[in-house]
């Protein structure tokens, strides 16, 4: 059979002379022969030669896609994002708390109320093109962030990139992905604080708490003069937290699966609070399961958590807010407590005494308590919801003694057999 053979699939055909347009402008053609279908790529210049090269240019970074958008070497970053996320909602493994954590960081937050000087994806490396996001350039985004003080918002960057680079690497723009050539972050051997050198630092922060609570002056914030009154629910919170080491997100979904009259008090961890764009209380939704599979636990109670929750309940009983959720500690409204707000009411009672202190303070002093007087990093461990290998990583400090070493150093000054 006669007739012109196809092209081959993946190739390009002669592009075309350049022709002069009405404007003066000169503009040359050429067709790409795809999988989906042929398709036209024209590029227009000041001159015949500009055209012809900016089209020669165009047939370089040219791939082909089928299905999702376009990912070539002039994409921007901003619109990479954005692919990025729509993977991530397409995945049942990603849940609407993880997709927003990512969203959190990649877009400018429009509320009134944000500083949109914060550093995020889109307003430092957002508008580079796939091709000028070397392995340098987002190194230097990277330890800029280091430098500001922001270690843990450059940790996260790093991961965002580096996932929304494979997708360019994937789509054929690349050939590796730029963030594997970027330089590792050398962890940092600070001493730890709130742990073992400020376990004695607890009465006195719960004695502030109470003071700051009744309305008095601490140092640093100024007493109660006029307003709603203070917030007596951080006393709570504080106790709550150092009698189980529970994450503050947690507590916030307490519900009232609460024991106080079994012969060992406890309290169940069944959810944890997750942020969720344009829902709940300031997007803020109770999740009905704990943050990690070891985080599902009955914790028994010692006396100052019960005493702090038994007065929580009593509180929402005289009180008669609305609480269609059952929550222990829900807003004023009845709603999910906004932990950003409670953050800010956080401050006001730790003062300048205290400025140290974070929920996270305490969670760690109860791993290293726990840890300390039994030398058992699976019991603190489970006392946190968390693996051992993570306890000890991140939440335990070192024993302040060592074993009793002493007759096996007293032998060896003296050149003495040691006593066994």
């Amino acid at each position: 059979m006669g007739g012109r053979l196809p092209k081959p699939v993946g190739t390009f055909g002669t592009p075309t002379k350049p022709k002069k347009q009405k404007n003066g402008r000169w503009r040359t053609t050429v067709y790409f022969y795809g999988a989906a279908g042929r398709v036209q790529l024209e590029r227009v210049g000041e001159s015949a030669d500009e055209a012809r090269n900016r089209l020669a240019e165009a047939m370089r970074d040219h791939r082909e896609q089928i299905g999702y958008g376009r990912i070539t070497r002039t994409t921007k970053l901003i619109d990479l994002a954005a692919e990025l996320l729509l993977e991530l909602s397409n995945d049942d493994a990603y849940t609407e708390g993880n997709i927003e954590d990512y969203r959190r960081e990649v877009y400018v937050s429009r509320d009134r109320r944000a500083n949109r000087a914060t550093i995020k994806i889109e307003n430092s490396v957002g508008n580079l093109q796939v091709w000028q996001a070397t392995s340098g350039e987002i190194d230097r985004h990277l330890k800029r962030l280091i430098a500001l003080g922001l270690r843990r918002k450059a940790k996260q960057h790093k991961i965002i990139l580096r996932a929304m680079m494979q997708i360019a690497v994937r789509h054929g723009a690349l050939e590796t992905n730029p963030v594997d050539g970027v330089g590792a972050f050398v962890r940092r051997r600070n001493p730890a604080r709130g742990k073992v050198q400020d376990h004695t630092a607890l009465p006195q922060f719960r004695a502030q708490v109470r003071a700051w609570a009744r309305g008095e002056a601490i140092p640093g914030t100024p007493g109660y003069t006029r307003g709603p009154a203070r917030d007596w629910t951080v006393v709570w919170v504080v106790d709550v937290i150092t009698g189980t080491g529970m994450r503050p997100h947690e507590v916030f979904a307490l519900l009232d699966d609460i024991d106080l009259d079994a012969s060992d008090p406890y309290l169940d961890v069944t959810g944890t609070l997750v942020e969720v764009k344009g829902a709940g209380a300031g997007g803020w939704v109770r999740k009905p399961a704990p943050k990690s599979e070891n985080g599902w636990r009955r914790i028994l109670l010692p006396e100052h958590t019960v005493e702090a929750v038994r007065e929580a309940i009593k509180d929402l009983e005289v009180t008669a807010r609305p609480n269609p959720d059952r929550l222990l500690f829900p807003a004023r409204n009845g709603s999910v407590r906004n932990p950003n707000n409670f953050g800010r009411i956080w401050r006001a009672a730790r003062g300048s005494e205290f400025a140290w202190v974070t929920p996270r303070t305490f969670r760690k002093g109860v791993a290293t308590a726990v840890d300390n007087a039994c030398d058992n990093p699976e019991r603190a461990a489970r006392q946190l919801g968390n693996t051992t290998a993570v306890a000890k990583t991140h939440y335990i400090d070192v024993p302040e003694t060592v074993p009793d070493n002493r007759a096996v150093l007293e032998a060896w000054a003296r050149g003495r057999e040691p006593k066994v």
